[in-house]
């Protein structure tokens, strides 16, 4: 194990890193010029303006009140004065949940680290195995580490009761954790406002037909299943080529907008060339240009657009269904809609602006397979983890370099210079990214899964993760507040994960603890200590029947409570037009080819359905 001066000077080099980072950002903030890099989402919302527009022409550039120098960490306790309740508000619960995941680290590691240090600190600095070997090479941390316990000595069994008052510890927070977390996300769905997802569900696997179309078989399958429920549906189309033409069409629009801007400026007509980059080619006047590119790009979509409507083939297997209340659409999404269950597979529908258009035109089976790498893989950083020692401080200049934001600083000022054309250029370029969960949590559960297996075996490391959680709540904080646009929002519905992993990372803990003392000649140490996985695996099964269902199951008797407050408050609400357009691929979006056949009321209560099935 590497010594405290090694240790020391680890800690000490990323500590200074760490601040270097933070001066850097403190400077960088501060300046007009970078205002859109480290506040975007303030900009995004039209809450903030630039400070460019005004003042003398280096002010809007440079920052020369120095006064605003020396507070250079008032972000900090600016990060930490908003209220939880109004940053769900402002950023979701989402992002909310996530940095809750640092607090616990605080709530767990921080009593921890007070109580080894209090009683296993003493007993293993006391043991005084290691000054009497011989030619051992041994460190000041060996002597404040179970190492220094000789063999078969009582004192071992300070070690295995404390294991159980971690434990316990452990469980009591994360119990409540859960507990507050659970009610978190039943109060946001409580109060949500309506969003097109409360009223639809996602269909996949639907079976084929040979008399009808999936789109008719589809209705016809939720006309006769949920007659007095089923409102529309809508069909998904594997338009991916087409997404990229029209996102072709797109580039080239900034680029005729541009030039449309720069006519209006200097009043001479722009050229530019035919050729790679318009730097290369035959010259030609701009804006008839990209004015006949765009509708050459326009032709093609149209006929591209058909080509995809009348092919069979451009049909997915998969639909978006909608219903007429909230509590039938959650009936049908939490329910086995046949008696083979492996067709006509329904979950929640996610929200429009979260749905992943290209995945949703890969078979079920086939995206089924593409998640078992991922899955395997979730556990393989955790296992690869138990031999290092001093490396948890290298985070700390790692979340500083999160805030100082330098990659997006300087693609932002280059796309600034040669390819912003239009403001909605320069919106884009802000790039305020999002809290990536599947690549952050992980990260989390390794400093987790360190400060619970030197607990028991090496407490003094312990302080380095507790500056870890308490350093990067403040900066994640700062970030989901001032920077990160959320793209998703689920409600806290990863919560279960995070529960789950934190007892992975509690039963390793115990399982080394446990092989360790073996080597130890400690008398009946192994049967000591092996009620302690049983009981984590029983307090695993607890949580999860107690809490879990409110993260994957939608009470019924809370969407019919907010089904009928709608229907008293908006008598006359249009839900068929409201979901018209939802679920419609974007390269659609607008079209009449997706104007669902409104029902006559005839049809609406009529028992009969029709189909062109000839049995």
């Amino acid at each position: 194990m590497a010594n405290l001066r090694e240790i020391s000077v680890s800690a000490a080099l990323n500590l200074l890193s760490a601040f270097a980072f933070l001066v850097a950002f403190a400077i960088l903030r501060l300046q007009p010029i970078n205002d859109r890099v480290y506040f975007p989402k303030w900009y995004r919302r039209r809450i903030r303006n630039s400070p460019r527009r005004s003042g003398v022409c280096l002010t809007r550039f440079v920052n020369l009140d120095w006064r605003t120098y020396i507070k250079f960490l008032n972000w900090m306790p600016a990060a930490l004065r908003m209220p939880e309740l109004e940053l769900i508000d402002h950023a979701g619960l989402d992002s909310v949940v996530y940095i809750r995941i640092y607090l616990l680290g605080l709530k767990v590691i921080g009593p921890l680290a007070v109580l080894a240090f209090l009683v296993l600190v003493p007993v293993n600095w006391t043991g005084e195995t290691l000054e009497g070997v011989k030619n051992l090479a041994y460190n000041d941390i060996d002597k404040l580490s179970i190492s220094n316990v000789p063999d078969g000595s009582k004192r071992f069994w300070v070690h295995i009761v404390m294991s159980y008052v971690f434990a316990l510890w452990t469980f009591y927070v994360l119990y409540f954790e859960y507990k507050e977390v659970a009610a978190m996300r039943l109060r946001y769905l409580a109060s949500e406002n309506r969003r097109p997802g409360q009223f639809t569900v996602l269909v996949r696997n639907v079976p084929p037909d040979p008399d009808e179309t999936v789109s008719e078989h589809i209705e016809h399958f939720f006309r006769v299943n949920h007659p007095d429920s089923y409102l529309t549906h809508q069909v998904v189309y594997n338009a991916n080529k087409l997404a990229k033409l029209v996102q072709k069409k797109k580039s080239l629009q900034n680029w005729y907008t541009y030039y449309l801007n720069k006519n209006e400026r200097t009043s001479k007509r722009p050229t530019t060339r035919t050729g790679f980059g318009g730097v290369v080619g035959t010259k030609v006047d701009a804006i008839d240009y990209y004015s006949s590119e765009i509708q050459k790009l326009s032709e093609a979509e149209a006929l591209g657009r058909e080509k995809v409507l009348s092919d069979p083939k451009a049909i997915v297997k998969a639909a978006f269904v909608s219903f007429k209340s909230r509590w039938a659409a959650a009936v049908c999404a939490q329910t086995q809609l046949s008696h083979n269950p492996t067709i006509w597979l329904t979950e929640w529908a996610p929200e429009p602006r979260d749905v992943y258009w290209r995945n949703l035109a890969i078979p079920y089976f086939d995206l089924t397979i593409r998640r078992i790498p991922k899955t395997v893989g979730e556990s393989i950083p955790m296992k690869a983890t138990f031999f290092i020692t001093y490396t948890m401080v290298d985070g700390w200049a790692g979340i500083a370099a999160e805030i100082l934001r330098l990659v997006p600083l300087v693609i932002f000022h280059l796309k600034n210079m040669f390819l912003v054309k239009t403001e909605q250029d320069r919106e884009e370029a802000m790039d305020p990214g999002c809290l990536n969960f599947a690549t952050y949590e992980p990260k989390i559960q390794f400093y987790f899964l360190l400060g619970l297996v030197y607990s028991a075996v090496t407490p003094v490391l312990l302080p380095f993760v507790i500056i870890f959680f308490a350093f990067s709540y403040v900066v994640f904080r700062h970030q989901v507040i001032n920077v990160y646009d959320q793209r998703y929002e689920s409600g806290g519905s990863f919560w279960p994960d995070v529960h789950r992993r934190l007892l992975i990372g509690l039963l390793i803990s115990q399982f080394l603890l446990m092989g360790l003392l073996s080597t130890k000649n400690i008398e009946k140490s192994t049967i000591a200590l092996l009620p302690l996985p049983i009981l984590t695996i029983w307090f695993h099964v607890y949580c999860k029947g107690r809490f879990q269902s409110a993260f994957v199951r939608f009470s019924l008797q809370d969407a019919m409570t907010k089904d009928t407050l709608e229907r008293a408050t908006e008598p006359n609400l249009n839900l068929r037009a409201y979901l018209k357009d939802a679920y419609v691929h974007p390269v659609f979006k607008g079209r009449s080819h997706f104007d669902s056949p409104l029902l006559v009321p005839d049809e609406e209560n009529n028992t009969l359905v029709l189909t062109r099935r000839s049995s």
